[in-house]
Protein backbone atom coordinates (compact mmCIF):
# COMPACT_ATOMS: atom_id res chain seq x y z
CA UNK A 1 0.00 0.00 0.00
CA UNK A 2 2.75 2.44 0.98
CA UNK A 3 4.86 1.61 -2.13
CA UNK A 4 1.90 2.10 -4.48
CA UNK A 5 0.97 5.34 -2.73
CA UNK A 6 4.53 6.73 -3.06
CA UNK A 7 4.73 5.82 -6.76
CA UNK A 8 1.46 7.64 -7.38
CA UNK A 9 2.77 10.77 -5.70
CA UNK A 10 6.00 10.78 -7.73
CA UNK A 11 4.26 10.16 -11.05
CA UNK A 12 1.80 12.94 -10.34
CA UNK A 13 4.48 15.37 -9.31
CA UNK A 14 6.77 15.16 -12.31
CA UNK A 15 6.08 15.67 -15.99
CA UNK A 16 8.12 16.20 -19.13
CA UNK A 17 8.92 19.34 -21.11
CA UNK A 18 9.61 18.73 -24.82
CA UNK A 19 11.89 20.96 -26.86
CA UNK A 20 15.51 22.03 -27.24
CA UNK A 21 17.67 20.66 -24.43
CA UNK A 22 21.04 22.04 -25.54
CA UNK A 23 22.37 23.99 -28.52
CA UNK A 24 25.68 25.21 -29.94
CA UNK A 25 25.00 27.12 -33.19
CA UNK A 26 27.22 26.94 -36.26
CA UNK A 27 29.68 29.72 -37.10
CA UNK A 28 28.30 29.70 -40.66
CA UNK A 29 30.76 29.74 -42.26
CA UNK A 30 33.11 28.12 -39.82
CA UNK A 31 35.93 25.62 -39.74
CA UNK A 32 35.44 21.94 -40.57
CA UNK A 33 37.19 19.26 -38.53
CA UNK A 34 37.45 15.86 -40.21
CA UNK A 35 35.18 13.13 -38.85
CA UNK A 36 34.72 10.28 -41.30
CA UNK A 37 34.57 6.56 -41.95
CA UNK A 38 36.12 6.01 -45.40
CA UNK A 39 34.06 3.35 -47.17
CA UNK A 40 36.40 3.14 -50.18
CA UNK A 41 37.57 -0.43 -50.80
CA UNK A 42 41.06 -0.60 -49.30
CA UNK A 43 40.68 2.95 -47.98
CA UNK A 44 41.44 4.51 -44.61
CA UNK A 45 38.40 3.16 -42.78
CA UNK A 46 37.30 5.01 -39.64
CA UNK A 47 40.26 7.40 -39.71
CA UNK A 48 38.78 10.53 -38.11
CA UNK A 49 36.40 11.12 -35.19
CA UNK A 50 35.46 14.40 -33.52
CA UNK A 51 34.10 14.47 -29.95
CA UNK A 52 32.41 17.40 -28.19
CA UNK A 53 31.03 17.54 -24.66
CA UNK A 54 27.76 18.76 -23.20
CA UNK A 55 26.04 18.95 -19.82
CA UNK A 56 22.28 19.20 -19.33
CA UNK A 57 20.74 21.11 -16.44
CA UNK A 58 18.36 18.32 -15.45
CA UNK A 59 17.55 14.70 -16.15
CA UNK A 60 16.43 14.45 -19.78
CA UNK A 61 15.73 12.06 -22.61
CA UNK A 62 17.42 13.08 -25.86
CA UNK A 63 15.35 12.03 -28.87
CA UNK A 64 16.92 13.96 -31.76
CA UNK A 65 20.36 15.30 -32.65
CA UNK A 66 20.79 18.09 -35.22
CA UNK A 67 24.22 19.11 -36.50
CA UNK A 68 26.04 21.10 -39.18
CA UNK A 69 28.94 20.03 -41.40
CA UNK A 70 30.41 20.25 -44.88
CA UNK A 71 32.89 18.93 -47.42
CA UNK A 72 36.40 19.98 -48.34
CA UNK A 73 39.45 18.65 -50.13
CA UNK A 74 37.87 18.19 -53.57
CA UNK A 75 35.63 15.44 -54.85
CA UNK A 76 32.31 17.26 -54.87
CA UNK A 77 29.39 16.14 -52.74
CA UNK A 78 29.47 12.34 -52.50
CA UNK A 79 26.77 10.04 -51.19
CA UNK A 80 26.71 9.53 -47.45
CA UNK A 81 25.39 6.02 -46.81
CA UNK A 82 24.99 6.43 -43.06
CA UNK A 83 26.00 8.18 -39.86
CA UNK A 84 27.09 6.85 -36.49
CA UNK A 85 25.97 9.01 -33.57
CA UNK A 86 27.62 7.97 -30.30
CA UNK A 87 27.30 9.13 -26.69
CA UNK A 88 30.15 8.61 -24.22
CA UNK A 89 30.71 9.10 -20.51
CA UNK A 90 33.31 11.57 -19.28
CA UNK A 91 36.73 10.39 -18.13
CA UNK A 92 38.64 13.18 -16.40
CA UNK A 93 37.62 15.75 -19.02
CA UNK A 94 37.98 13.44 -22.01
CA UNK A 95 35.67 10.98 -23.82
CA UNK A 96 35.24 7.86 -21.71
CA UNK A 97 33.21 4.69 -22.13
CA UNK A 98 30.74 4.31 -24.99
CA UNK A 99 27.20 4.52 -23.56
CA UNK A 100 24.92 4.52 -26.61
CA UNK A 101 25.63 4.04 -30.31
CA UNK A 102 22.99 4.92 -32.93
CA UNK A 103 23.33 3.94 -36.59
CA UNK A 104 21.53 6.19 -39.06
CA UNK A 105 20.85 4.90 -42.56
CA UNK A 106 21.27 7.47 -45.35
CA UNK A 107 22.45 11.07 -45.20
CA UNK A 108 20.35 12.20 -42.18
CA UNK A 109 18.28 14.61 -44.28
CA UNK A 110 21.28 16.52 -45.61
CA UNK A 111 20.12 20.05 -46.53
CA UNK A 112 22.24 22.80 -48.06
CA UNK A 113 22.27 25.95 -45.93
CA UNK A 114 24.64 28.08 -47.98
CA UNK A 115 28.37 28.85 -47.88
CA UNK A 116 28.98 25.13 -48.29
CA UNK A 117 27.29 24.24 -45.00
CA UNK A 118 24.78 21.41 -44.67
CA UNK A 119 22.34 20.66 -41.87
CA UNK A 120 21.57 17.13 -40.65
CA UNK A 121 19.07 15.62 -38.24
CA UNK A 122 18.51 12.13 -36.86
CA UNK A 123 16.74 10.34 -34.06
CA UNK A 124 19.24 9.30 -31.41
CA UNK A 125 17.62 8.23 -28.11
CA UNK A 126 19.75 8.82 -25.04
CA UNK A 127 18.87 9.20 -21.35
CA UNK A 128 21.04 11.83 -19.64
CA UNK A 129 21.41 12.66 -15.97
CA UNK A 130 21.35 16.31 -14.99
CA UNK A 131 24.64 18.04 -14.21
CA UNK A 132 26.67 15.23 -15.77
CA UNK A 133 29.18 15.75 -18.57
CA UNK A 134 28.80 13.56 -21.65
CA UNK A 135 30.55 13.43 -25.01
CA UNK A 136 29.01 13.23 -28.49
CA UNK A 137 30.63 12.05 -31.72
CA UNK A 138 29.19 12.13 -35.25
CA UNK A 139 30.80 10.13 -38.06
CA UNK A 140 29.50 9.71 -41.64
CA UNK A 141 30.11 6.67 -43.85
CA UNK A 142 31.34 7.93 -47.23
CA UNK A 143 34.10 7.49 -49.78
CA UNK A 144 37.29 9.50 -49.46
CA UNK A 145 37.99 11.98 -51.02
CA UNK A 146 36.51 14.43 -50.19
CA UNK A 147 36.65 14.82 -46.45
CA UNK A 148 33.56 15.53 -44.40
CA UNK A 149 33.93 17.79 -41.39
CA UNK A 150 31.84 18.71 -38.38
CA UNK A 151 31.54 22.50 -38.30
CA UNK A 152 32.85 24.61 -35.45
CA UNK A 153 30.41 26.55 -33.27
CA UNK A 154 30.26 30.21 -32.39
CA UNK A 155 30.49 31.16 -28.69
CA UNK A 156 27.46 29.44 -27.24
CA UNK A 157 27.98 28.46 -23.66
CA UNK A 158 30.23 25.53 -24.50
CA UNK A 159 33.58 25.13 -22.80
CA UNK A 160 35.74 25.54 -25.93
CA UNK A 161 37.15 22.03 -25.55
CA UNK A 162 36.74 19.11 -27.93
CA UNK A 163 38.86 16.18 -29.13
CA UNK A 164 39.72 14.73 -32.51
CA UNK A 165 41.02 11.28 -33.33
CA UNK A 166 42.92 11.38 -36.62
CA UNK A 167 44.93 8.50 -38.13
CA UNK A 168 45.79 6.94 -34.79
CA UNK A 169 46.37 10.10 -32.77
CA UNK A 170 43.94 11.87 -30.43
CA UNK A 171 44.44 15.55 -29.64
CA UNK A 172 42.52 18.34 -27.96
CA UNK A 173 40.78 20.90 -30.19
CA UNK A 174 40.20 24.41 -28.86
CA UNK A 175 36.68 24.93 -30.14
CA UNK A 176 33.08 23.76 -29.82
CA UNK A 177 31.04 22.11 -32.56
CA UNK A 178 27.63 22.87 -34.03
CA UNK A 179 24.88 20.64 -32.69
CA UNK A 180 21.50 20.76 -30.99
CA UNK A 181 19.92 18.17 -28.72
CA UNK A 182 16.13 17.91 -28.65
CA UNK A 183 13.97 15.82 -26.38
CA UNK A 184 12.12 15.77 -23.09
CA UNK A 185 13.33 17.29 -19.84
CA UNK A 186 11.87 16.00 -16.58
CA UNK A 187 10.43 18.94 -14.65
CA UNK A 188 8.29 19.23 -11.49
CA UNK A 189 4.66 20.10 -12.12
CA UNK A 190 3.34 23.28 -10.53
CA UNK A 191 2.97 22.96 -6.77
CA UNK A 192 4.59 19.53 -6.75
CA UNK A 193 7.14 20.40 -4.05
CA UNK A 194 4.46 21.46 -1.61
CA UNK A 195 2.37 18.44 -2.54
CA UNK A 196 5.28 16.05 -1.97
CA UNK A 197 6.01 17.58 1.44
CA UNK A 198 2.37 17.53 2.48
CA UNK A 199 1.74 13.98 1.32
CA UNK A 200 5.00 12.85 2.90
CA UNK A 201 4.03 14.27 6.29
CA UNK A 202 0.57 12.73 6.00
CA UNK A 203 2.09 9.38 5.12
CA UNK A 204 4.45 9.47 8.08
CA UNK A 205 1.59 10.40 10.40
CA UNK A 206 -0.47 7.51 9.07
CA UNK A 207 2.40 5.07 9.60
CA UNK A 208 3.00 6.36 13.14
CA UNK A 209 -0.65 5.93 14.06
CA UNK A 210 -0.72 2.47 12.53
CA UNK A 211 2.31 1.10 14.30
CA UNK A 212 2.00 2.98 17.62
CA UNK A 213 -1.61 1.98 18.17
Amino acid sequence: MTAVFSAFVLLGAFGASAGVLYSQPANNPGTYYASQNDTTLGGYGNFAIVYDDFTLAGASTVTTVDWTGGYYGGGGTPDITGFTVDFFSDNAGQPGALLVSDSVVGNAGQTLLGDGDFSYSAGAPFSAAGGTKYWLSIVPDMAFPPQWGWESSSPSGGDGIAYQYFLGNTSQVGTDFAFTLEGNASVPDGGSTAMLLGMGVAGLTWLRRRFVA
